[in-house]
């Protein structure tokens, strides 16, 4: 992505793993952003993922930072995309990143699977266990056409397989990631916090 656009900005990257703690997250942002200096701005990819982006600070340059709940919604192209995927049928997304990052999660869900057998039984356990997946309607893999589907195809069956749930592609874009890197950076797709400002909780609300 950063090479198709011809971006030529320094990229920091930060642990996948802070994602399960909106708080360790923000921290390890708001380390980052500490270090940083001699720049007009600074852009933060990143969704608002548990409010992990309110109390940043910056000093000496802007903060940019997607109008957007989480990845998801990026790489779908728009929060109202997100809406209307949504709307036809509730889905359990994933992604190509997400899968990489987890790979051990099915793994993961089997063994918690097999601790509440012991416990409840196996028919109980499977009841209990599904029911915790029982508003949505399908796996979503989100196809950006970057990586091959087929092989995060393999990668999600156990996972369906658990959940009882039916895999469907759904079409994804890198529009908004495209635009995050080259601009312009619209107020409606995008929050722009000003020189010393902090990101506010009322900030990430749609205009």
């Amino acid at each position: 992505m950063i090479e198709k656009v011809g971006c030529i900005y320094p990229v920091i990257y930060l642990e996948s793993g802070l994602h399960n703690d909106p708080k360790e997250l923000n921290a390890a942002m708001q380390k980052v952003i500490n270090r940083i200096s001699n720049v007009e701005q600074v852009l933060i990819i990143m969704g608002f993922c548990g409010n992990a982006v309110v109390g940043l600070k910056g000093k000496g340059f802007r903060m940019i930072i997607p109008r957007a709940d989480d990845c998801i919604t990026m790489l779908l192209g728009s929060m109202e995309k997100r809406k209307d995927v949504q709307s036809q049928k509730a889905t359990y997304f994933l992604t190509k990143g997400w899968i990489d990052m987890y790979d051990d999660v099915e793994k993961t869900m089997v063994d918690e699977l097999y601790r509440m057998e012991i416990k409840y039984g196996k028919e109980r356990a499977q009841r209990i266990f599904r029911a915790s997946f029982k508003h949505y309607k399908r796996l979503g893999i989100i196809d950006t056409g970057t990586f091959d589907i087929e092989e995060i195809l393999d990668k999600a069956k156990l996972k369906s397989d658990l959940m009882q749930l039916p895999i469907e592609i759904i079409p994804g874009t890198t529009t908004f990631l495209e635009k995050f890197l080259t601009g312009p950076w619209e107020k409606e797709e995008f929050i722009i916090i000003e020189d010393a400002k902090t990101v506010k909780l009322e900030d990430t609300f749609s205009n």
